[in-house]
């Protein structure tokens, strides 16, 4: 890549950013010289290697990356022959590949979820036996164990021993009552590592030995007493062999990372490798980034971009002051803090490039953000390439370039005798050369720095060239000429910053389709510059710019009007496309539930055929072991099993269900008037029945006769007529009961235990069947229910439902 557009670019910063997640110094020197691939495939993977960190991170919160040390330079030092790596060193090693073990182990689980990670830490070589030999011989302070090796235990063993024996001699001198004013103090020391006492300098020859040290006062002497000076060599040449055993278990745990270098080198690099995937997932997560879609056709389609540097500030952690400099009024602070990406008031702004456009010209008011947008696109095209997540919209999609080459800011250059026009024309001259249809080119203020109809004449040429190339080009300006560029060619489009030109300032969105007008004057009003000025100003503007600035507001216009056309086409498409998603699930619900009643159907009809057959063959083994049969039993028989099964099956529409047995109470629809009624008295020998429609009573053939829908429902069950039946509900929050032929006594306590059932089957409504008659039961029903605290009101049916022989009940929630 080009290294002068990653420096206008500003990818250097989002590097520093991403290195600020790292845990590593590994990690962090490889977030340094991240660099964008040219490979669409790698760029896949790289970001997928992401997206399946960011989703880790969302589940655990972390990885176990932390404790990777910087242990290449260790590692490549234990090849040295007759060298030996320090404690600090081998506890460095030891700690990296403990993370490795770690990490190898955490990701073993994760082959379905995060197939890439899994691929990537499988082939970490976990070194244990390295791992616990450091530990059992290297304290975390660096120190060497006991337990590295027994013959330093044994010579510490005896060190030990041999110090506790000097020191009890020094000791019992010290405390010698006749010796204490020879002592300048009561303590024993040690000088040239050999145990002395201070002797004060006149009494010097009461302490026969060896001198060591005299005080800087010159009032005393370090004196070795003659009594311990074989035990202080012992002790020196313990002390010595102690030193020449932590050489030798040095050099042997070295010799050991000699051995296994090539692997711990390998681990120590998926580990640093891991560590820059780790520290992407965070920025991806911290930035609410998402991976964006590779295309292939050279579509741009990124929704709601926001610039991660815009987004960006440094929020200081908790600082640190020095007690004594607060006590001075002298506030020494350690800074220290993390990046966050929340700065408000950012605008998203869409980016957008079909399939056959070539150039982007953007044009609008200064300061209106056609910089800024360019140097969006081209720093996500950098850090999607780089395997960087970027902050957009889900689904977005962007395109991989070779090369991305930049011409951005003042390039003035004193130096060189160089103006910014002239600077900008070497910058220009470099990309062209350079640039092929695999490029993305970006130019900002494209044919400015001189004469306005030679800079937009030059401007042209440089397009016309570029489209040549078949590179993507995007370019900002402010000449009108470039303007009308796109209107020439289908390959071009217009681009505009929105202006508000009642406020008369940026609204920092991107128009596409028409170009804009850079409304110099309106923002030189707005600032405050003289209106003398601003009209002198006017009047020099010429006829043809002035149509030009007519046309491209009439544009504006008519294009917020198409703009605002599209965006109610677009809500009626989505509703449609909703209500269609709705009517889908609807009939999907439909076919489950029809295919689940259709086996819950065959399966009851199966049980129940199987019943009736067990029922026949019962009716015919009984007929064989009687010998006498009552007249009519065996067609009686037939009939229930007959009936039983006629009543389980639906009925096709229309079709008459054949009455053959009626109780009192039951509802009936008498076909020829099309009412319904309450059965109130029942012949089976003639097979004719009394009903009561209304205050009106007829009698009917059981053939003339219907099942009315809610009799239908259940299949009333025989009972003595004191006994109150209460049926099932015969709609949604209705219940039943029928007290025809009970006495008033009788019919009051059935009807207090019905009105308790209703609430407690929670229903609203309950329908007392009690017939005509006379009208005393009727009325003492009614009389017991007015003042019932239960019941919100009642009336008589209506002569759909029986009229005046049933009353119906609103029960109280």
């Amino acid at each position: 890549m080009d290294a002068h557009s990653l420096s206008v670019l500003e990818f250097d910063k989002i590097r520093s950013f991403v290195k600020a997640f790292a845990s590593s110094p590994g990690g962090r020197k490889r977030c340094e010289s991240l660099m964008p691939l040219p490979d669409a495939a790698q760029v896949e993977e790289l970001l997928r290697e992401v997206t399946e960190m960011r989703m880790l991170l969302e589940v655990h919160g972390s990885i176990p990356i932390r404790g990777v040390q910087d242990i290449a330079r260790s590692v490549e030092q234990s090849r040295i022959h007759n060298f030996y790596l320090e404690p600090g060193q081998l506890l460095d090693i030891r700690e990296t590949l403990e993370v490795a073990r770690a990490i190898r182990g955490f990701f073993s689980a994760l082959q379905e979820t995060c197939p890439l990670l899994h691929a990537i830490t499988c082939s970490i070589i976990p070194l244990p036996d390295i791992e616990s030999r450091i530990r059992q011989s290297i304290a975390p302070d660096g120190t060497i164990l006991d337990t590295a090796s027994a013959e330093l235990a044994q010579i510490r063993g005896r060190l030990k021993s041999l110090r506790l024996s000097i020191l009890n001699i020094l000791e019992r001198m010290v405390n010698d009552e006749t010796m204490k004013h020879v002592f300048q103090e009561e303590f024993i020391t040690l000088r040239n590592n050999r145990y002395v006492l201070p002797v004060r300098t006149d009494c010097k020859s009461a302490v026969p030995g060896v001198v060591h040290d005299q005080s800087q006062s010159k009032a005393t002497f370090f004196i070795e007493p003659f009594k311990i000076v074989n035990l202080n060599n012992e002790l020196q040449i313990l002390r010595q062999e102690e030193s020449f055993e932590i050489v030798r278990i040095l050099t042997g745990l070295t010799q050991r990372v000699r051995e296994f270098h090539a692997d711990i080198l390998a681990d120590l690099a998926i580990l640093e490798r891991m560590d820059v995937i780790y520290a992407k997932g965070l920025f991806s997560k911290a930035l609410d980034a998402r991976e964006p879609l590779l295309s292939r056709q050279g579509i741009v389609e990124l929704k709601g971009c926001r610039h991660p540097i815009l987004l960006a500030r440094f929020v200081e952690d908790e600082t640190l002051e020095d007690a004594s400099a607060a006590e001075e009024g002298v506030a020494e602070k350690e800074k220290k803090g993390h990046w966050e990406f929340n700065r408000p008031g950012v605008v998203p702004i869409d980016l957008i490039k079909d399939d056959r456009t070539a150039t982007l010209i953007i044009t609008g008011a200064n300061a209106g953000g056609k910089t800024v947008a360019m140097k969006t696109l081209g720093l996500f095209t950098l850090m999607a390439q780089a395997g960087l997540h970027i902050p957009v919209e889900e689904g977005s999609r962007i395109s991989v370039y070779t090369s991305v080459f930049a011409d951005i800011g003042d390039e003035q250059n004193i130096e060189a005798s160089l103006s910014t026009f002239s600077a900008h024309m070497v910058r220009i001259d470099q990309i062209v050369r350079a640039a092929d249809a695999a490029s993305l080119v970006l130019l900002d203020e494209l044919g400015s720095g001189t004469d306005p109809a030679e800079g937009a004449a030059l401007a042209l040429g440089i397009l016309d060239f570029l489209r040549e190339c078949g590179c993507f080009t995007v370019a900002t300006t402010h000449l009108n000429l470039l303007k009308t560029y796109a209107y020439l060619h289908g390959d071009v489009q217009n681009v505009s910053v929105e202006f508000d030109p009642v406020t008369l300032k940026p609204i920092y969105s991107l128009v596409y389709g028409m170009p804009g007008l850079s409304n110099a004057l309106a923002i030189a009003k707005n600032l405050g510059m003289s209106p003398r000025i601003l009209e002198k100003a006017n009047q020099y503007i010429k006829d043809a710019d002035r149509q030009i600035i007519n046309l491209i507001q009439g544009l504006e216009k008519t294009q917020q009007e198409i703009y605002e056309e599209q965006q109610r086409i677009k809500d009626s498409k989505e509703r449609a496309v909703e209500y269609e998603r709705k009517a889908q699930d609807f009939l999907e619900g439909i076919r489950t539930s029809k295919e689940r009643i259709l086996k819950e159907f065959e399966r009851d009809a199966r049980k129940l055929l199987k019943e009736s057959e067990q029922e026949l063959m019962k009716i015919v083994e009984d007929k064989k072991k009687k010998i006498y049969v009552r007249p009519g039993e065996d067609k009686e028989a037939l009939q229930k099993v007959k009936k039983k099964l006629h009543d389980q099956f639906p009925k096709s529409a229309g079709q008459k269900e054949a009455v053959e047995h009626l109780e009192v109470g039951q509802m009936v629809r008498v076909a020829a008037l099309q009412k319904s009624g309450i059965v109130a008295a029942v012949d089976e020998a003639s097979q004719k029945a009394e009903v009561v429609i209304g205050t009106m009573k007829i009698k009917a053939a059981f053939r003339e006769l219907e099942l009315a829908e809610k009799q239908k429902q259940a299949e009333r069950v025989q009972r003595a007529p004191a006994a109150p039946v209460v049926q099932q509900p015969s709609g949604p929050g209705v219940a039943r009961v029928n007290v025809i032929g009970m006495h008033v006594d009788e019919a009051l306590p059935a009807v207090d235990k019905a009105i308790d059932r209703a609430l407690l089957q929670g229903s609203d409504t309950l329908e007392i069947i009690h017939g005509v008659g006379t009208g005393r039961l009727m009325k003492a029903i009614r009389d017991h229910i007015k003042d019932h605290q239960c019941v919100s009101r009642f009336a008589a049916g209506d002569h759909a439902t029986g009229g005046a022989g049933i009353t119906i009940v609103e029960i109280k929630g």
